[in-house]
């Protein structure tokens, strides 16, 4: 890091934000962890985005206007320009809390082996108000490796990387745009195969829960995304075993062995539809360690042997 450069770069892509694009970005230029550039991309906005932005003299900013080409071209194009050694992301519309950025800067500096860290993160509504939904995501390596292979566990905005573990498996392709609107699950999916990845407890993000954000056909759309990244991520497992600890007890947040056995039971099921059944019963087995008293986990069992039953399965997303 050449002397001048700040030690974090915050990316922000800005699309038609004006309504929550203030305390959005306040919530970063107030960090308590004072040591970065703040790269905010304006992304083409038609409303006052550009105008409140341009408001702000803090020399952090680093803006960008142009016309728009959409987050994923955005989100490259800031990494390009980023020059810290940690990368953070923020959404226009989300809140970060004040001490999100010393405590995942502390973190990474703690365990250099670490390539990403993320954290829980708190539902808000428009206007601004919790409603009282808080993640409980994994946060051992371990079982962050393991269940990323079936879905992604990190809130996009949350997040801050490693500046070299991102050079190592992003290079020039950076996200992928070819995979649609879930870049960000397939890029933590190919950084969890070269470095160890994790997410903090506490809760350190507000994510904005809008009403019309999300349309019924659009999370539909979603879900076969996801459902693609996951099949590969699948099949690069089946061929990869040794790099997975498959079983470990690394207890974090609430019902940790319900969210283990139920992590186990998608593995299993999956297993059976690549024509595994031994793996599948492997997995039933140990979805039956973690939690012995639940009924549908022998029911699962039985379907893990008579693979014509297998449609009766229901994949449970983490």
């Amino acid at each position: 890091m050449s002397a001048g450069t700040s030690k974090v770069s915050v990316i922000m892509s800005v699309y038609n934000a004006e309504d929550y694009l203030l305390p959005s970005i306040e919530s970063i230029l107030n960090q308590t962890y004072k040591d970065f550039e703040f790269v905010i991309i304006n992304d083409g906005s038609k409303d006052g985005s550009e105008k409140i932005i341009k408001n702000y003299k803090d020399p952090r900013i680093k803006l960008i206007s142009r016309a728009n080409k959409g987050l994923t071209y955005s989100l490259n194009e800031g990494l390009k320009v980023a020059k810290g050694e940690f990368i953070a992301r923020q959404d226009a519309d989300d809140i970060s809390e004040l001490t999100r950025l010393q405590k995942e800067v502390e973190y990474l500096e703690s365990h250099p082996s670490i390539g990403l860290v993320g954290s829980n993160y708190m539902h808000i509504d428009e206007a601004g108000k919790s409603t009282g939904t808080v993640t409980n995501v994994f946060t051992h390596p371990d079982d962050l490796k393991m269940c990323l292979v079936l879905c992604n566990q990190y809130g996009h905005g949350s997040v801050m990387l490693r500046r070299s573990a991102f050079d190592k498996v992003g290079g020039i392709k950076g996200y992928d745009s070819k995979v649609g609107h879930v870049e960000d699950y397939e890029l933590w999916v190919r950084l969890s195969r070269i470095s160890e990845v994790a997410n903090i407890e506490e809760p350190l993000y507000k994510w904005r829960k809008l009403p019309d954000s999300v349309s019924h056909s659009a999370l539909d759309t979603q879900v076969d995304l996801t459902f693609k990244v996951r099949d590969k991520a699948f099949d690069y497992f089946l061929s990869h075993r040794h790099e997975y600890k498959i079983f470990g007890i690394h207890p974090s947040g609430k019902n940790y062995w319900q969210r283990k056995s139920t992590m186990y039971r998608d593995f299993a099921y999956l297993a059976r539809l690549k024509d595994k059944p031994l793996l599948s019963l492997y997995f039933m087995a140990l979805a039956i360690i973690c939690q012995p008293a639940l009924k549908r986990n022998y029911k699962y069992l039985l379907l893990a042997i008579y693979k014509p039953w297998v449609h009766r399965w229901r994949f449970d997303f983490l």
